[in-house]
């Protein structure tokens, strides 16, 4: 096996001329597969999407957790548990892991 710094014709930018244009399948071709492809969507997948639409309209964050966590730093009975928190972020990352 050579191997050299040549970039094969494949992948070398391929340079068009003005006035020259980019070759394109015939219009008669097209127009053959209008309207022939179809795409059904089940009940399930129509779920997914509500769901994923649902999710993305939610706020990114919860104002009403972030007053009741300021007022408890303010008033000092603000704690955090450590194992709990360890946990969580172990399980985080088995999973994406798994991704």
């Amino acid at each position: 096996m050579k191997i050299t710094n040549e970039i094969p014709p494949v992948y070398a930018k391929q340079a068009i001329a003005p006035g020259q244009s980019v070759e394109k399948p015939a219009e008669t071709q097209l127009a053959d597969t209008k309207g022939a492809d179809r795409v059904n969507i089940s009940a399930k997948a129509r779920e997914l999407q509500a769901a994923q639409q649902a999710v993305r309209q939610m706020p990114e964050i919860d104002m009403e957790k972030v007053a009741k966590i300021k007022a408890q730093l303010e008033e000092g009975t603000y704690h955090v548990d450590a194992q709990k928190t360890a946990a969580t972020i172990l399980a985080e990352s088995l999973i994406r892991q798994n991704d």
